[in-house]
């Protein structure tokens, strides 16, 4: 009896270390950034260009921007997932250069080069930085497109739910970082763990612009069943494409662009 009992407080004491762990490190879990300086190799006959940012607590963040072609066209505004860095992803959304949007591919704090750590308040401030330089320059926000990837669809929803875009796209979003921890660490109560909340399913009901959601059914990093819940709880006008046997990272292998063009166009937002 006494060596069940004395198995038993070990095994407690362990569980009791592995919630303190993950409590702790928890953004080390969360965020990937590459902290390389982002090669100019990246950019190549893209024409886009590299900014600076000041964000309202005072970092200076390097971002990059190809302006459209004319005042009537549409600038999309990336906010990428929480691997990596925005040269990754280059080649990636070069195709709505090529259809003659401008893009913006805001760098978060500390990733790249960037100063700073990342947490949702500071990415907050990131992105309000991105949509003032982009005020300045005479981008309002009805020619603003909002794309968030992965971790940045918390970001992209915040922002559209407080103002009005042109559009929003969200590829493969979650209902908040709490839930899909949770699904995750399911031996553990990760739900109530979490710092950084990136709470889209309450939020997402107040969007007013059009929304395409993008999700891979065999997604194993944020589960189908996540973007379904979003697309559900949002209003119209939206529209959803699950890709049957799309995964977390090769959405773009399957079409995706002239499905995102075509979404875009057909909503009228020009």
């Amino acid at each position: 009896m006494k060596k069940m009992l004395l198995i038993l407080f070990y095994v407690c004491i362990g569980y009791l270390i592995l919630i303190i762990s993950l409590f702790i490190f928890q953004r080390s879990f969360l965020y990937f950034p590459d902290k390389e300086k982002v090669d100019s190799v990246y950019f190549l006959n893209t024409g886009l260009e590299e900014i600076s940012l000041k964000t309202k607590d005072g970092l200076v963040l390097k971002s990059w921007i190809k302006k459209p072609t004319s005042q009537d066209e549409h600038t999309i505004l990336i906010f990428h997932g929480n691997g990596g860095h925005v040269g990754h992803r280059v080649n990636k959304f070069k195709p709505f250069i090529d259809a003659g949007y401008g893009l913006f591919f805001l760098e978060y704090r500390g990733y790249a080069d960037n100063p700073g750590k990342p947490s949702e308040k500071g990415l907050l401030y990131d992105a309000l930085a991105a949509i003032e330089f982009l005020s300045k320059n005479k981008i309002k926000s009805e020619k603003i497109i909002l794309y968030g990837e992965s971790l940045g669809c918390g970001i992209a929803v915040k922002l559209s739910s407080e103002a009005e875009f042109a559009a929003t796209v969200l590829e493969a979003p979650y209902t908040s970082i709490a839930d899909v921890a949770q699904k995750h660490y399911w031996y553990l109560p990760a739900k109530w763990l979490i710092f950084d909340q990136y709470n889209i399913i309450d939020i997402i009901n107040k969007i007013r612009s059009p929304l395409l959601i993008l999700h891979g059914e065999k997604d194993n990093v944020i589960d189908i069943s996540f973007g379904k819940k979003v697309f559900a709880a949002a209003k119209e006008p939206k529209k959803s494409l699950f890709i049957p046997n799309a995964n977390h990272n090769n959405l773009f292998e399957f079409d995706v662009v002239k499905k995102i063009l075509d979404f875009l166009e057909k909503k009228k937002i020009y």
